[in-house]
């Protein structure tokens, strides 16, 4: 809830002009402005949990999202929900056990809805996600839903099926993630390796996207002279491009980032309207107070302050560039060159001094969000956005091209055409992210705790810098180093220590053990879980997976994680027991006839998790049991880590944790 006021407070000092007399007026206002949201916020989902939390009711709703599940023949989904017991409602519920449907319809049926774990509360409700719905029965699929987000997901899956058509699976992977929003097809590989390079925000379409369509695709059809002249013409542009602002978030499935943006694109087409000038400040800020005014947990979302820190950036980098563009100029008229070469020089100096402090400032300001949400970061991203940026709006226009071009039968030869440049330029992308994320410093993993000490410090920094004064050519050189330092403290701090986390849901939790950049993890349920899987590696640093374990005994999908070892339980012999060791635990697996134990061994520490019945003569002894909804009757332990606090075997009563650091000294914390 503070943190809810604190945004809104600093998004109505961003639309005042007058900051200096005015300051301490926006900070109240907006606290007090904020607080009545997030009260209210918390109001409506109290409210809904109570009413519902416990209960089994017929729903009716539209299927917003589907993935792959744990079990054959059911999905994992989000559902809105628009009738309760043949009344109107409207709340998100997410279903981890409904039968296989598509996203865009409507179904409706009898479910058990539950409220969400404690731990995993702030990130659904961020979602705008309320409960979780059970055990669908007499359950029924109604036919396609009419509703706009339910026709543009339909396109949306059309334009990805047109755009990979004849492409590898590789480039059509990348471009229908950053075209559509579609990441179905995205491979963990390459996932992992735009991480690395400091890339990652080029697979999730953003503003920088948004400006690309907006500023090149309408601004090229209405860019002309004679026609801006006219003020009418101007008007009828920000009409097209608040349209298509509209429908690439619909597209995309109302990700913050897209949201943030098109509110942005609509803002500055109402000033069009009402002849007020653009800026691009008050566009951010009213574009973060009409997404929190209704849930003030969306700034927990880490897409909504990845996107708003990346603009601020952004913005500083712009003005810091005009600055250094404007020294530039008056150092140059004081040398006697020919003005041609006057021009290039200026030319090439003011684009790569742009894209440098743009890249800078935007990556330092996106720093703080990633390492405080215990996200890796990369020394690359610097790097990358000079070397290959260049490539994405060429990217982007082309693969639109050819999607829209596979819809039309006659356009064949154009659709090849293409198809064709857009692969190649992503094959070149590709193998730039392939290429750095194999080098040292790639994914720099930082303690949280100690994360947001150093930016503290940096900020303190910056802010003596600016009161007494020192100039930038000592303050840059500074801060550089305070930062190198602190990441050397950071790394040595966090060397061999082991990370076991439990992801995913607490249906079906996945164990990742982490240490060095390396991890074992053992994988059970779905696509969403996978995918939890591999954002964890992420946030760890992790860019080798030792050993992958497949507990399922009956899986519907494969597990595509890339791992130096893959062992599958479904093909193990029953009764049979095998030991694996590698550099960051030794695995045992015990395949029973219904089920399988996992024993890890970590230093003198035993962890011990159960998958399906597990029934042995004489219970296993461990220091730690990783919970799931198996029961744990051929266990014997003394700490628990888990997902969830009431699971049907639980007594009560016991300490809970999802996750457990283990020191090199014997020393351990969780969390």
């Amino acid at each position: 809830m503070p943190f809810a006021a604190f945004f809104v407070a600093v998004c109505l000092l961003l639309c005042i002009p007058d900051r200096t007399r005015k300051a301490l007026l926006c900070l109240l206002l907006g606290a007090a402005a904020g607080l009545a949201a997030a009260r209210h916020t918390n109001a409506r989902l109290e409210q809904t949990l109570e009413k519902y939390a416990g209960q089994t009711v017929a729903l009716t709703a539209e299927v917003e999202s589907v993935s792959a599940s744990y079990y054959p023949g059911i999905v994992d989904a989000v559902l809105r929900v628009e009738r309760v017991n043949g009344r109107a409602a409207e709340f998100r519920v997410e279903c981890d056990t409904l039968p296989v449907c598509e996203a865009g319809e409507r179904v409706e049926g009898r479910f058990a809805l539950e409220a969400p774990e404690p731990a995993d509360r702030t990130t659904l409700f961020a979602d705008g996600v309320v409960l979780w719905a059970r055990e669908p029965q007499a359950f029924a699929r109604l036919g396609k839903s009419s509703s706009f987000r339910a026709r543009t997901g339909r396109l949306q899956k059309r334009l990805s099926t047109s755009l990979r058509g004849e492409m590898n699976e590789d480039a059509g992977g990348v471009l229908a993630a950053m075209t559509v929003g579609d990441r179905n097809y995205l491979s963990s590989a390459l996932r992992s390796a735009y991480r690395g390079a400091g890339l990652s925000h080029v697979l999730v379409v953003s503003g920088m996207h948004v400006s690309i369509l907006c500023g090149n695709v309408f601004g090229s059809v209405f860019g002309r002279r004679r026609r801006e002249r006219s003020y009418r013409s101007r008007r009828v542009k920000a009409l097209f491009t608040a349209f298509l602002a509209l429908l690439l978030a619909g597209v995309t499935g109302f990700t913050p980032s897209v949201c943030r943006a098109a509110v942005a694109v609509w803002v500055s087409a109402l000033g069009v309207w009402v002849y007020g000038a653009s800026d691009a400040l008050t566009s951010l800020a009213a574009a973060g107070i009409l997404m929190t005014v209704r849930n003030s947990y969306a700034v927990c979302d880490i897409g909504f302050e990845l996107s708003f820190a990346a603009v601020l950036g952004t913005l500083a980098g712009a003005e810091l560039s005009r600055h250094l563009h404007a020294l530039f100029a008056a150092h140059a008229t004081r040398k006697k060159k020919p003005a041609v070469l006057q021009r290039i020089l200026r030319h090439v100096r003011s684009s790569l001094t742009e894209t440098v402090c743009i890249g800078v400032c935007a990556s330092a300001a996106a720093f703080p969000v990633l390492v405080l949400r215990g996200l890796s970061v990369s020394i690359y991203a610097v790097l990358s956005g000079v070397a290959v940026l260049w490539l994405v709006q060429p990217m982007l226009l082309l693969s639109l091209g050819t999607a829209f071009a596979g819809l039309v039968p006659v356009a064949g030869p154009l659709y090849l055409l293409l198809g064709k440049a857009a692969e190649a330029l992503t094959g070149l992308l590709n193998r730039w992210a392939v290429w750095v994320s194999a080098k040292p410093g790639a994914g720099l993993y930082f303690d949280t705790n100690y994360a947001a000490l150093v930016c503290l410090l940096l900020m303190a920094l910056c802010g003596l810098a600016h009161v007494w004064k020192v100039r930038l050519r000592v303050a840059v050189p500074g801060l550089l180093l305070t930062a190198a330092l602190a990441i050397g403290v950071g790394n040595a701090l966090c060397r061999d220590v082991v990370h076991i986390d439990l992801v995913g849901s607490a249906n079906s939790p996945a164990v990742v053990v982490s240490q060095n950049h390396t991890a074992v993890v053992l994988f059970r349920g779905g696509a969403s879980t996978q995918r939890a899987v591999e954002n964890q590696l992420a946030r760890r640093g992790v860019t080798t997976v030792e050993l992958l374990a497949d507990l399922r005994l009956d899986p519907e999908n494969a597990c595509t994680l890339p791992a130096r070892t893959m062992c599958r339980v479904a093909v193990q012999p029953v009764g049979s027991a095998v030991t694996r060791q590698t550099q960051t635990a030794a695995v045992e697996t015990l395949r029973t006839r219904f089920g399988c134990l996992v024993r890890l061994t970590i230093g003198e520490q035993q962890f011990v998790t159960v998958s399906g019945t597990v029934t042995l003569a004489e219970p296993v002894r461990a220091q730690w049991l990783l919970a799931s909804p198996a029961k744990p009757e051929a266990v014997q332990w003394e700490q628990l880590l888990s997902r969830s606090d009431h699971y049907q075997w639980m007594q009560g009563g016991e300490a809970v944790y999802a996750s457990l650091s283990l020191r090199p000294s014997g020393g351990w914390r969780a969390e």
